[in-house]
């Protein structure tokens, strides 16, 4: 089929944009070889940015441009280590205009509908840049990440939801841009307005955060680097002058100086694990441990400000805080705040702040009085019908497990699930009674409420409106909640039942082994459960389900509804 006149055309028009773009990038190497004007990269940039809606156009031209930048950092037009003049000054202040506006434009089409534009606009910022670095370290001969391009360029990937995996996956393999966006994201999200929320850029922020999954645990980790000139070692230990860009740097990346005493004798050596690594250059932070953990802290506090109202932000947060989280942190114990505020949610937020919460308690020797009585309060009446109750019982095990906790804190916990269990489901109940039989088997003491009559249930002393567990006089009330569950129509739960009636000479049970009950379950086990002894049946099968059958309507109108269920 031959193509028509109008498809001959746009073909026609279009290699003469392109050979135009070709014409400017020649002319641009020309210029840069015989150091003459540059305004052609002017001209590539207006056609990149009046063409976007075209993308083969714009994909000639993107890479035009790149080319250009290419060869002027190879020829050191952005750095030089000698003497600069006022022009080339000015020149190189020019450039570094273009070279942001072409990051801008860059960012733009992060979200282009056709993939060979977004690979290009997603790639070419970090070849850059590694480009940039690689001409400034040869400069300077120190070893550095070209930290303005750097600060311009991470932002941009942040804020496009397209590009994130890419800034993910370089997070994960290389070192040195792990530690340089764990550094930059307090600054990036200092800059956000608390009234003017920026929820694609928390988001984003999240997301990378709860992804970085290879911390550094030894210097033997430190390997791989995506600027080849900070992979070298420094050639000894010794502190060395911090380099320009260090000036960046807050007091916030010591993490010993907390710890430090104002006096010191001598000062520490810095082989040593005692030594300040906010005095050695960005180089050799980047080979320390305690300094990956420093930007890591420093990030996550950062983004913790901004996600505290959000339940959503605070689960997802949560759920990794004890084995992601906490092990990368200089000081765990700076999260209090936070999960402070967390417990002031409903449910599962709650639930999983309470996790978080006691883990700092007993491996950070955290003091928080109000514990038990703030976990108290979660036993509502929804608690043993939503779907996490097994992680909440499993959660509530590990912390009334202790046996030095006082007895009548444990009673107000046994009374105050047993009272709820009278309207629980039955999977819920399986849950309790195994669960209240290991509290009691611990504590001996508590046995009392087991054996003690209740004459009436209105002088029951336990006192249910009373929101501290140490004052609901709990201990002096009986579990005769527990007791009526003997006679419930779930076989499993009144057979269950019958062990507070027995001696406590069973070993305790494994919680474990009752969270995963529902419905489905206790049906199935009923179902294959081998009948010993025969059901009593009648003897007759009756032929209808209610009795004879009824021929006609006549006969219909003479039956009687005593129980009134047809009206």
């Amino acid at each position: 089929m031959r193509p028509t006149k109008k498809r001959r055309i746009d073909q026609e028009t279009l290699e003469v944009e392109v050979n135009q773009i070709i014409r400017l990038e020649d002319h641009l190497k020309n210029a840069i070889d015989d150091g003459k004007s540059l305004n052609g990269l002017s001209d590539l940039l207006k056609i990149a940015e009046k063409e976007m809606g075209r993308p083969q156009l714009l994909h000639k031209c993107l890479y035009a441009i790149y080319r250009t930048f290419s060869l002027l950092i190879s020829n050191d037009w952005f750095n030089s280590s000698g003497p600069r003049s006022q022009n080339a000054v000015l020149v190189r202040q020019w450039l570094f205009k273009r070279l942001d506006q072409f990051f801008d434009l860059l960012g733009e089409l992060f979200q282009h509908a056709e993939p060979l534009i977004k690979e290009a606009a997603t790639q070419i910022p970090l070849t850059l840049l590694k480009q940039l670095s690689s001409s400034v370290s040869s400069a300077t001969e120190t070893p550095q990440i070209h930290y303005r391009t750097f600060r311009y360029i991470i932002p941009k990937y942040l804020r496009a939801k397209s590009s994130l995996a890419i800034l993910v996956g370089l997070v994960n393999q290389y070192n040195d841009i792990r530690w340089f966006t764990l550094r930059e994201i307090p600054r990036i999200l200092h800059q956000v307005s608390p009234i003017e929320r920026d929820d694609i850029l928390i988001e984003n922020t999240l997301s990378l955060l709860e992804k970085v999954d290879n911390m550094p645990k030894a210097k033997t980790e430190i390997k791989s680097f995506y600027i080849p000139e900070l992979a070298k070692p420094p050639k000894d230990l010794a502190m060395s002058k911090p380099s320009e860009e260090d000036e960046e740097l807050s007091d916030e990346d010591d993490w010993r100086k907390y710890f430090d005493s104002k006096e010191s004798s001598e000062p520490a050596d810095a082989n040593t694990p005692d030594g300040r690594t906010s005095q050695f250059s960005t180089h050799r932070k980047l080979f320390y441990v305690q300094s990956h953990r420093v930007q890591f802290s420093g990030a996550w506090l950062a983004l913790l400000q901004y996600i505290k109202s959000s339940p959503e932000h605070s689960n997802r947060v949560l759920s990794i805080l004890h084995h992601t989280i906490m092990p990368n942190l200089t000081q765990p114990i700076q999260l209090m705040d936070w999960i402070g505020a967390c417990i002031e949610f409903d449910g599962a937020t709650a639930l999983l702040a309470f996790n978080a919460l006691f883990v700092l308690i007993q491996e950070h020797n955290l003091d928080y009085p109000d514990f038990y009585t703030r976990l108290y309060a979660l036993l509502d009446k929804n608690i043993l019908h939503v779907r996490y109750r097994a992680r909440f019982f499993r959660l509530l095990e590990l912390f009334l497990s202790s046996t030095h906790l006082p007895a009548n804190l444990l009673a107000s916990f046994i009374k105050r699930l047993a009272r709820l269990s009278l309207s629980a489901p039955p999977p819920a109940i399986i849950m309790l009674i195994p669960f209240t039989y290991n509290i009691l088997k611990r504590h001996p003491s508590l046995m009392a409420m087991i054996h003690r009559e209740v004459d009436s249930l209105d002088l029951d002393p336990f006192l249910p409106d009373e929101p501290s567990p140490f004052l609901t006089n709990a201990i002096s009330s009986s579990l005769w909640e527990l007791n009526t569950h003997r006679l419930h129509y779930a076989a499993p739960i009144s057979a269950m039942a019958q062990i507070f009636s027995e001696p406590f000479t069973k070993p305790s049970y494994v919680q474990e082994d009752f969270l995963d009950h529902t419905y489905g379950t206790l049906y199935t086990a009923e179902a294959k459960r081998r009948i010993v002894k025969e059901p009593a049946i009648n003897i007759d099968t009756p032929k209808h389900l209610f009795g004879q059958r009824l021929e006609n309507d006549s006969e219909w109108r003479n039956v009687k509804d005593p129980c009134n269920i047809w009206i």
